[in-house]
């Protein structure tokens, strides 16, 4: 099995990515889907509405705002 993982960018204050497995030896598509994880308060796990420094600073340093 090849996992193709891509992160999608948004300016919402979550991470999204998108994955394409492959059969390792056709290279035929097994299956696609997608996952999105939000940004919580660690002390008080509330949603983060906004994103976290350290998630823009991520970004910035990857180009991507």
């Amino acid at each position: 099995m090849i996992v193709e993982t891509r992160y999608v960018n948004t300016a919402a204050a979550k991470l999204r990515f998108e994955y394409t497995l492959y059969n390792a030896a056709t290279r035929d598509v097994v299956a696609t889907g997608s996952t999105v994880q939000v940004f919580l308060d660690k002390d008080k796990a509330e949603l983060q509405l906004v994103a976290p420094d350290f998630f823009l600073n991520w970004k910035k340093e990857h180009g991507l705002i």
